[in-house]
């Protein structure tokens, strides 16, 4: 690695700091005196843009930090991260050969020839200015925590996204560009991969439009991301042919693969069936974040592709901020969090928390979330399903092979391996099961509703709630419904 440093540091770090800034090559009109690092035999300095919008096409970055940390180039007493210039120096090599982006782009794509030869001159143009977070994001609020906010947009708007996995996953990767598939030993080096489970990493993907997998130390190949999962999908499948356990299984062999497949099918299903705020908690749930902070920016990102003005909710906490994103966007499923509630007259169905853990992590839910709006002394839930405390009906008791207070404990069972961490008691309902998330008071008042554009294969999270002789019920609980959902569906108030 070459990293040479000239010119007074200070001179690109204004007071102001712009919410956008690249890392761009040098030109006949940069001044002499302007900060730079050397990559790869060429000088890289850092400009700042009005906003995202005034910047040129540029390439995003994707990377694990690790636990190293080095001298910042641009600033000394910011350290970031070891793994950046190396990122960096693998993506400038990768990106701006045109012989890798044809062999990349032929691979898998047939689109007419003309096509490609205007997407390969598009993908070379953008690998002329870089957006690397350790660089590039502000080091000052409230400018920082307005980038932060604003990643949705930062990475919508790339032209191109890369994934820069550790220097152990090159030799599979040029597998994959050679045959299409990985030895079987290759696939637990990828399993190992920190970058599999980073919680940018769902934010990054999720709004990359191409997203290209390198390997750190060697800019020579370069797999676009179906590739990258198709290759993975395949080969883990004959991993588990070859071994004689069934697939099923796999998730426990390949916990970390398993958890990449998951989001790269989330991310198909998004253009036919949408993306609910909770889809979006569950699977960040699992994610490993260096700062729990960063685990609700990561959120903000995937839900909102619009930039953050640094003055607009500079004071709010982000867990507050993404409520009320949610909030404008007509989504109310973040109410299936374990936090705590609202003593607010109207609003003790609100979360109150810097953290929003969801009811039950990893399962994918499908549906486009919780739609409703905040009136002046409730909130009113559409499209929901009311369920009524009832002993469970034949057709619903065929989720299990057992009588039903064995079928109850039996998926109580089950929703423990999948973290939930509910209070073990349940409630029978016609439809299912109802296991809350706290101890409660059985009485003739008490329902469970839950959305059905919040579903999972086989139930969704749902509410307690309590009637109260109005038509504004009290909110009791979250918790987690297995079983059949009815057909009718309603619109439900809840203070």
């Amino acid at each position: 690695m070459n990293l040479r440093i000239k010119g007074n540091m200070n001179t690109t770090m204004n007071t102001s700091e712009n919410l956008f800034r690249l890392l761009v090559p040098v030109t006949e009109l940069t001044l002499p005196d302007t900060p730079f690092v050397e990559l790869c035999g060429s000088r890289w300095i850092l400009t700042e843009f009005a906003s995202i919008s005034d910047a040129p096409p540029y390439t995003c970055i994707s990377y694990s930090w690790g636990v190293d940390r080095t001298k910042n180039p641009f600033k000394d007493d910011l350290p970031i991260s070891t793994r950046t210039i190396p990122a960096l120096e693998a993506t400038i090599k990768a990106s701006q050969s045109p012989e890798h982006w044809e062999n990349a782009v032929m691979s898998a794509s047939r689109d007419a020839q003309e096509e490609q030869a205007m997407r390969l001159e598009e993908a070379l143009k953008a690998s002329q200015a870089i957006w690397i977070d350790a660089l590039c994001v502000p080091s000052r609020d409230p400018v920082r925590a307005a980038c932060l906010r604003s990643m949705g947009a930062i990475y919508s708007s790339a032209t191109q996204v890369f994934a820069v996995l550790s220097e152990p996953c090159s030799k599979l990767l040029h597998q994959i560009h050679n045959t299409g598939h990985m030895e079987p030993d290759e696939l637990f080096v990828l399993e190992n991969d920190d970058w599999i489970t980073r919680a940018w990493t769902y934010q990054e993907m999720a709004n990359s439009k191409s997203t290209l997998f390198i390997a750190q130390g060697d800019g020579s190949v370069l797999i676009l991301g179906l590739d990258f999962l198709n290759a993975i999908l395949t080969d883990t499948t004959d991993y588990a042919d070859a071994q004689g356990f069934e697939r099923t299984k796999l998730a426990v062999r390949f916990p970390r693969l398993d958890s990449l497949q998951e989001m790269m099918s989330e991310h198909r299903l998004v253009e036919f069936a949408g993306r609910s705020v909770y889809q979006v908690m569950s699977a960040m749930h699992q994610r490993i974040a260096e700062r729990e902070l960063d685990r609700i920016y990561a959120m903000i990102g995937v839900i909102t592709i619009q930039p953050s003005n640094s003055l607009d909710g500079a004071s709010l906490h982000p867990a507050e901020y993404f409520m009320r994103l949610c909030e404008a966007k007509g989504d109310y499923s973040f109410i299936y969090c374990i936090a705590p509630r609202s003593d607010i007259p109207g609003r003790a169905w609100r979360p109150v928390s810097d953290q929003l853990f969801p009811v039950l992590p990893g399962l994918l839910a499908s549906g486009t979330g919780l739609s409703g709006c905040i009136k002046a002394t409730h909130l009113q839930m559409d499209n929901m399903c009311r369920m009524n405390p009832s002993r469970i009906n034949s057709v619903a008791s065929s989720i299990g092979n057992f009588l039903h207070d064995n079928i109850a404990v039996a998926i109580l069972e089950r929703l423990r391996q999948k973290g939930f961490t509910g209070c073990g008691e349940y409630l029978e309902l016609e439809n299912g099961y109802f296991f809350p998330q706290s101890s409660f008071t059985r009485s003739k008042d008490i329902f469970v509703v839950t959305s059905q554009d919040v579903l999972w294969t086989h139930g969704g999270p749902g509410i307690l709630l309590r009637s109260n002789g109005t038509d504004i019920n009290q909110f009791c609980d979250v918790g987690v419904f297995i079983g059949r959902f009815p057909k009718e569906n309603e619109s439900i108030n809840i203070g």
